[in-house]
């Protein structure tokens, strides 16, 4: 058991130098891009480096890896996309409908704990978003990011980060009801609209 915690506290005496920021950087990118759950990683920074820093660090990771993810997708598989819409009419009904509701709906769907953040990565790249309503909706993220880091740095031992859950926050629990329903809103509104017209 002294041997963990020894091996533990040197690795995060690592984590708080700048190479091993950078090093906890590249990790949360890699995390993002394959679509693994990114939650224990904010839980992580706010362990080693406080809710503030934390919250920066896991932001700009985040920002770098939706990026990637965004142009990715765009660049090896829209075609493939095309090629389906072409093939069933009625798959194009989402990227229209994403389409229409531009950043007002990637900002809600960004709020919103229903929407996993390394899906919607590629799903938008996968669409007609543009990609300055895709960087500006990433800051939809900041309220549960800060969350995370700030549960992560109440724990004192690595036992008990590994223990602890995330509050149930009142503030955090109606913004993500009220933009799940706005983003479920919006999408029916916007389907209506577009059978409508064609």
């Amino acid at each position: 058991m002294n041997i963990f915690l020894d091996n533990f506290y040197n690795l995060s005496l690592f984590f708080n130098t700048e190479i091993g920021i950078f090093v906890f950087v590249c990790i949360y990118i890699l995390v993002v891009l394959l679509i693994l759950p990114s939650s224990w990683m904010s839980l992580l920074s706010g362990f080693l480096y406080g809710s503030y820093l934390g919250s920066i660090i896991v932001f700009i990771s985040a920002f770098i890896g939706a990026i990637l993810a965004f142009f990715i997708s765009k660049s090896f598989f829209a075609k493939k996309l095309k090629n389906l819409f072409s093939r069933y009419p009625k798959l194009s009904v989402m990227e229209q409908v994403v389409k229409k509701g531009g950043l007002k709906l990637i900002f809600l769907a960004r709020l919103s704990p229903i929407f996993p953040f390394g899906m919607l990565n590629y799903f938008y790249g996968l669409n007609k978003v543009k990609f300055r309503d895709f960087t500006i909706g990433l800051l939809g993220i900041i309220p549960a990011t800060f969350l995370y880091c700030s549960v992560g740095s109440l724990a004192k031992t690595i036992q008990e980060l590994k223990n602890v859950q995330s509050t149930n926050n009142l503030y955090m629990t109606i913004i993500g009801v009220v933009s799940t329903f706005l983003v479920v809103y919006f999408l029916a509104k916007y389907s209506r609209e577009y059978f409508e017209n064609s």
